[in-house]
């Protein structure tokens, strides 16, 4: 008998009034063969097909943006330039005739540079100033300086009343102000302006 047969069986019984009788049918029938795999199979396949695809396109577009991102930032990196070193203090030596300068370091906001008093020179190499005069200029000029934010880098010293500025700015507007600014001292007879702006 071959797989796609089946074989049913009937009975039927026939009741009459004098005679009871049963009447048994066999039959062979063909039946569809059954497929390998149902629809809700194949569906299930199908679903976990497609979400494996979305999974790995998923992965591969992420790593893609991770790598394009650091590569930017590998490049924003590269591209900045190196952060500035602060204001470099310069003490001035005294000529071999002169005393050692007294340095006095007061105490200042943040980020402002310290501020370098010059001793005077000896009375026979002064020649219209005294001692006392230049530290009042200086200490005038120094005052007026630090109150300006932009001005933290820049230092300031007088010696027979002509002041010398030294340091650094961010602008040219910003080193004119600076000898604008020790100018407008009483006393002060001449600027040398020596800061030094970067870029320029």
């Amino acid at each position: 008998m071959d797989r796609n047969e089946e074989t049913v069986q009937k009975r039927v019984v026939v009741n009459t009034p004098g005679q009871r009788s049963e009447v048994l049918t066999e039959r062979t029938e063909r039946v569809p063969p059954e497929s390998g795999a149902s629809t809700g199979t194949i569906a299930i396949i199908a679903i976990l097909a497609i979400t494996a695809v979305a999974v790995i396109f998923y992965i591969v577009s992420n790593r893609n943006a991770n790598e394009s991102a650091n590569r930017n930032a590998n490049l924003d990196v590269a591209t900045q330039a190196p952060p500035q070193a602060p204001p470099t203090t310069i003490i001035q030596q005294p000529a071999p005739a002169q005393q050692a300068p007294v340095i006095i370091q007061q105490p200042a906001p943040a980020q402002q540079a310290p501020v370098i008093i010059q001793q005077p020179a000896q009375p026979s190499q002064r020649e219209f100033t005294s001692a006392n005069d230049d530290a009042n200029m200086q200490d005038i000029a120094t005052k007026r300086l630090t109150q300006e934010l932009d001005m933290a880098g820049v230092v300031m010293t007088v010696t027979d009343a002509r002041a010398v500025l030294t340091g650094t700015v961010n602008s040219a507007a910003t080193k004119a102000k600076a000898e604008q600014i020790v100018k407008a001292v009483r006393g002060v007879k001449s600027v040398d302006n020596q800061i030094v702006v970067p870029g320029f």
